[in-house]
């Protein structure tokens, strides 16, 4: 008789198990289905439509060599030291220009190259530029098929010709 009393406990057991795994799979299910139909779909149709970045991000430096004094502040600044700059003084007698915000260049840009491969994209390099002409702009699509397309020659024509494109925006 205890076999019997044994043998009915451990069905009900069974049957009480595979109700609760159903009703807690259904459950389950039931969250997922709410969330995936409930939610907006959030996916754009890209290079057509172009996400809205944030106000602050960073992405692709730029340097605007139109305004830079060479004081290599932002080389100094930076942790892995992926910016090469270098310059000469100007010769004696030679006209000194001024930045846009007032400040005489009286040396001349020989190279200014950025490793973008090596670039933490910290935004210390930035924030210690005297004349604000290293920033961070909203261009996003730099990607390249080598590691030495990384590396930008901001002294290069086509690199320059961003100049127009990124301070308007």
């Amino acid at each position: 008789m205890s076999t019997s009393v044994h043998e009915t406990s451990s069905v009900k057991e069974y049957f009480a198990a595979l109700i609760n795994g159903i009703t807690t799979t259904v459950h389950g299910m039931w969250i997922t289905f709410r969330y995936v139909w409930g939610v907006k779909h959030v996916s754009i149709e890209y290079p057509e439509v172009r996400e809205v970045l944030p106000e602050r991000a960073r992405m692709r430096l730029f340097n605007d060599v139109l305004n830079c004094i060479s004081c290599t502040q932002c080389a100094m600044a930076c942790p892995v030291d992926c910016i090469y700059i270098a310059s000469e003084k100007k010769p004696e007698g030679a006209e000194i220009k001024k930045t846009s915000n007032g400040q005489p260049i009286r040396l001349t840009l020989t190279q200014f190259v950025i490793d973008t491969a090596l670039c933490c994209y910290c935004g210390l390099c930035t924030t210690v530029c005297p004349t604000e002409c290293l920033t961070h702009s909203h261009d996003y699509e730099f990607s390249q098929y080598t590691i030495d397309g990384m590396k930008y020659d901001y002294l290069a024509p086509d690199v320059i010709a961003w100049r127009d494109r990124i301070v308007k925006s």
